[in-house]
């Protein structure tokens, strides 16, 4: 057995976690999502909103959903995005570590703690997403009623959410490419 199969993680763990991960992400988005956009009359729900929402916006969406909207948003939507966020901390965590492993992206190896510092990216995304959700569930207790406060914080939580999972899928990119172009070199000079 090479030193390279015994490293952590392995490339199967980092694939299962990445394909788990897309299909949670899928039912989201193409499913419960997609079902709540619809009752709202087309209206984007808090989640696919990267930039946020004003006030306004919130209160016509959570009056759009009516009361059985907001209680599939909280029952259904909001129990599987309870296990996203961990579910993508887990994954992209898993990924970067791997990307980073000695000899996948440089000659030398990344200091170990570069490759731990890479980790905020995907726990920070996670973690604000946890409170957006607890937000969400606020604002669709209080229906249209909600508070400008409220609804402005949560707001900030997606705003920061998007920012943070944006970062982090563009490092998971450049890297796992950086990765990528350095095994097909490996290979090239292998085979010559």
């Amino acid at each position: 057995m090479s030193p390279r199969s015994e490293q952590f993680p392995r490339t199967a763990h980092v694939a299962v976690a990445l394909i788990v991960s897309f299909i949670l992400w899928g039912v989201m988005v193409f499913g419960t999502l997609a079902y709540l956009r619809r009752i709202a009359g087309g209206l984007e729900p808090f989640d696919l909103r990267p930039f946020g929402y004003t006030p306004e916006e919130a209160r016509a969406l959570l009056h759009a959903l009516s009361d059985i909207g907001r209680a599939y948003y909280a029952d259904v939507q909001l129990q599987l995005d309870t296990v996203y966020p961990a579910l993508y901390a887990l994954s992209r965590a898993l990924l970067l570590f791997w990307v980073t492993a000695p000899s996948r992206t440089a000659k030398r190896p990344f200091p170990l703690a570069a490759r731990l510092a890479l980790l905020v990216l995907p726990l920070a995304t996670a973690w604000f997403d946890y409170f957006e959700n607890e937000g969400i569930a606020a604002m669709l207790a209080a229906g249209p009623q909600a508070s400008d406060e409220l609804i402005e914080r949560t707001s900030s939580w997606t705003r920061a959410k998007s920012l943070a999972g944006l970062a982090t899928e563009l490092v998971c990119v450049i890297l796992a490419a950086i990765a990528f172009v350095r095994w097909r070199h490996r290979r090239r000079a292998q085979s010559q």
